[in-house]
């Protein structure tokens, strides 16, 4: 069977290590890079070997010209939107790095317009594709624990990046928070109904916007979960997937520091849970489950159409935090309160 041919829109610091996993995964082909910034293109033509004209300036001219499958982007938020529409006119699949879009209005348009091109839209939500989620997520769907009734999630880095991201009035929720929020809905496989959000800056914070927040949710059964978040925190670190407490009617499962322990009952002791073996994790999986939706002509895991839902769920707590007010999302649409900065 034949690689799958990829186009690769987007060269920055972050798109070089896409380049590479497209290069490493066995079943793709870097075929094309597209990028604004001639010293982007420069670094990239040197790590992939790519000849000239593989090299692109403009996507219209790259969808244009070179035969592949699938294109990537790994672009700022506010390109997503026209970039996706732009390829899947030009009869590709297509894979973005989150979040999905700039706004929600984006978001929106975007779902609909994929709605009328048969062709796979995936999100990569590489989050989920970690062994210590999967080994959470299979505990839960054993039934270890029952019935679920709360979840406490922190997590606490203390992170500089300059660039685009210091943009962002929500830094926290808009760039971070939306893969912790993805990880709780598949850890429930629930939907949320309402959102309460307090977002903050502290005075020693070196970002402009608000780095830090908590936010309250209710999904459906109503199962609470509790999140705590912050870019600017002191002392000791959690890993990238945050602290996890889930609590349910016959135990609880703990995550912590990427260790994964079960309690049943009221056992204070605990085991430590064997994490779970993959094939391929993080954005090696995602891409591993796009290319296999391409090949089996299914819907990838974290399509379009189930993230469209953890961006729904950032939107609402952006919106939470910008007006003091809970937010149902029977009632929610977009208004000025959940647009990026």
């Amino acid at each position: 069977m034949k690689n799958i041919r990829v186009i690769q829109v987007g060269a920055g610091s972050f798109g070089k290590s896409w380049m590479e996993l497209v290069m490493n995964y066995k079943n793709t082909e870097l075929a094309a890079i597209v990028d604004l910034v001639p010293e982007n293109l420069a670094e990239a033509q040197k790590i992939t070997g790519l000849p000239e004209e593989a090299i692109f300036t403009n996507p219209a001219d790259a969808f244009q010209t070179i035969q592949a499958d699938l294109v990537l982007i790994v672009t700022p938020p506010k390109t997503h939107q026209q970039l996706a529409i732009q390829a899947m006119q030009s009869g590709f699949h297509v894979m973005m790095e989150k979040p999905l879009t700039h706004t929600f209005e984006e978001a929106e348009t975007l779902l609909n317009f994929t709605k009328d091109f048969n062709k796979k839209v995936m999100i990569s939500q590489n989050y989920r594709w970690r062994s210590p989620i999967q080994t959470v997520k299979k505990l839960i769907n054993e039934g270890t624990i029952g019935e679920i009734g709360y979840i406490e999630y922190e997590f606490r880095k203390a992170m500089k990046f300059g660039g685009w991201r210091d943009q962002y009035k929500e830094i926290l929720l808009e760039d971070m928070s939306i893969h912790h929020f993805d990880i709780v809905r598949y850890l429930l496989d629930k939907e949320p109904l309402e959102v309460s959000a307090q977002s903050y800056r502290p005075e020693w914070s070196w970002f402009s916007g608000k780095p830090t927040a908590g936010v309250w949710i209710t999904f459906e059964d109503d199962v609470k979960v509790n999140y705590f978040g912050s870019w600017v925190s002191r002392g000791k670190e959690t890993t990238w997937n945050g602290d996890i407490r889930v609590i349910g009617d016959k135990g609880a499962i703990e995550m912590i520091d990427d260790q994964v322990h079960c309690y049943l009952e009221d056992d204070q002791t605990g085991r430590r849970v064997e994490l779970v073996q993959m094939e391929f994790e993080d954005r090696m999986a995602s891409l591993d489950d796009m290319v296999k939706s391409i090949r089996e002509n299914r819907q990838p895991a974290t399509t379009i159409e189930d993230n469209f839902k953890s961006f729904k769920l950032t939107c609402m707590a952006i919106a939470s935090a910008r007006s003091g007010q809970k937010v149902m999302a029977k009632n929610f649409s977009p208004t000025s309160p959940v647009q990026h900065s």
